[in-house]
């Protein structure tokens, strides 16, 4: 590189890094207002056509120029360095994010590559991001055959040596990492992939509601034992004992009807309804035990929790149902959910890397694995993809996602079974134990546990009259009558 050359390269340099970008970005942006560019073959289609023959003559122009490098790897030197440079912030930027471009650490990526702002913005919003090598690659690939193209044409040959064998290898390394990154992404995640059957995540709780003629609650075949006929006790909990409770409250809660029973009978979920108990909204929590997180701002605020437990249920993994993998022991589970074992293959499975799904802090069903399944250990936080913010989204994902025959999710057994039966995804028995309800009964079920009704001091009377009815042995025939396990 010689003292001649420096304006070669500070005149093609600022034409690789910002000029070829703004051309796309105004092609773009001139697309999008005649027409609307939505799709990557569209994006491609307007930014592909317009830069080539900006390129073209900008190489005529600078083949005739006294300053151009005879050799042909410093003459493509500023295209070569564009590429270097546009790629490395993508691979870091996509990886540092966890492969996920909604993130704080991706926002680099878009500050470091601001000459392609309308071309990112777009592939933002159209969730196509992976476009963005796939065009540095296709404009390098651009550069160096129009050069060669113009030099031709112009008779400016340049010789060829080594050095331009080095770029275009280290060029393929870059292309490379980038299509590794996807395939991690695309052979470890779910992302973007489409549901069967349209599913939606979460139980339809409406079939549940209390006094609606259609619901799908348990009834009694006798009248109830005791009658509440007003100070109803508030009442609230988990998505999986919503249908106990409910049938609880419809058979024992006289003068309400499906307009009125919502004022004392909800469904908030396990973390809002631990909540509403400690702030005194409601009288009485069913569903899991705490998590030590509730415990201590129940303590906080001078609350203790009174747990009653009313029945027993089976916590419960599953894996999709073409997974021949049936049975795993305690300590398997918890190195498959402490990414220890990261192959089916290493437990007798197909060779294919495990997915773990999670759910959030504060649910039923985290408090319960990360207090018995991990028996205290710690969990690694989930990748995006890996996290079900619905118990209902959890079955879901490991039943019809794409690569979903790598998944594992945990749950209870009723609503896997009742509340959200799908028969894309199959229980496996813990220790060679299936959650049967007599394995459930018998207590062999490593995994069993009991649910509870909690309350935090209510003054409500009525509220004890209510457990106590569940207690008996008409109210524990309504909770077997729901589909789950008496005392």
């Amino acid at each position: 590189m010689r003292v001649r050359h420096i304006k070669y390269y500070m005149s093609m340099g600022a034409f690789m890094f910002i000029g070829v970008p703004l051309v796309a970005d105004l092609s773009l942006f001139l697309g999008m207002l005649a027409g609307g560019v939505l799709s990557p073959v569209s994006v491609a289609v307007v930014i592909l056509l317009p830069v080539p023959v900006v390129m073209s003559l900008a190489w005529r122009f600078c083949v005739k120029r006294p300053d151009i490098p005879e050799t042909a790897h410093l003459r493509l030197l500023p295209a070569f360095a564009a590429f270097f440079y546009y790629m490395a912030v993508w691979i870091a930027a996509f990886g540092l994010s966890g492969y996920n471009a909604d993130s704080g650490a991706f926002g680099v990526f878009y500050a470091m590559a601001m000459p392609y702002f309308f071309v990112n913005i777009l592939l933002s919003f159209a969730g196509e991001l992976y476009f963005f090598p796939i065009l540095q690659a296709a404009i390098l690939l651009a550069n160096i055959a129009i050069h060669q193209a113009v030099c031709v044409f112009c008779k400016k040959s340049a010789s060829a040596n080594k050095h331009l064998l080095h770029c275009a290898w280290l060029a393929i390394l870059l292309c490379a990492l980038s299509g590794y990154q996807f395939y991690d992404r695309n052979s470890n995640t779910i992302f973007g992939a489409p549901m069967e059957d349209g599913i939606e995540d979460e139980v339809d709780l409406g079939r549940y509601r209390p006094f609606d003629e259609d619901n799908l609650l348990a009834v009694l075949p006798d009248a109830p034992e005791i009658e509440i006929g007003g100070e109803y006790p508030i009442i609230d909990g988990a998505t999986a004992a919503y249908p106990v409770y409910a049938a609880a409250a419809q058979a024992v809660y006289s003068g309400l009807d499906e307009d009125t029973v919502g004022d004392y009978v909800q469904c908030s979920r396990t973390a809002d309804a631990y909540n509403s108990l400690i702030d005194g909204e409601i009288d009485i929590f069913f569903g899991a035990q705490p998590s030590k997180q509730q415990v201590e701002a129940a303590r906080a605020k001078g609350v203790e929790f009174e747990l009653t437990p009313i029945g027993k249920e089976a916590f419960v993994f599953f894996v999709n149902r073409e997974n021949p993998v049936g049975d795993l022991t305690i300590w398997q589970i918890q190195d498959i959910y402490q990414k220890k074992i990261r192959n089916w293959g290493e437990l007798g499975g197909r060779n294919e890397k495990i997915t773990p799904f999670q759910r959030p802090d504060g649910s039923g069903s985290q408090t319960v694995m990360l207090a018995r399944a991990m028996g205290g250990k710690k969990l690694p936080p989930p990748l995006r993809e890996e996290y079900a913010a619905d118990m209902g989204g959890m079955v879901n994902k490991v039943a019809v996602y794409r690569n979903y025959s790598s998944a594992i999710g945990y749950s209870f057994r009723y609503f896997v079974e009742g509340m959200k039966k799908n028969s894309g995804v199959k229980l496996i028995a813990v220790d060679g134990t299936a959650p049967t309800v007599q394995n459930i009964k018998n207590g062999s079920y490593p995994f069993t546990i009991d649910f509870y009704a909690v309350t935090a001091g209510t003054r409500n009377e009525n509220a004890q009259k209510l457990i106590g009815w569940l207690l008996s042995g008409q109210g524990q025939d309504l909770i077997e009558r729901c589909g789950c396990v008496g005392l």
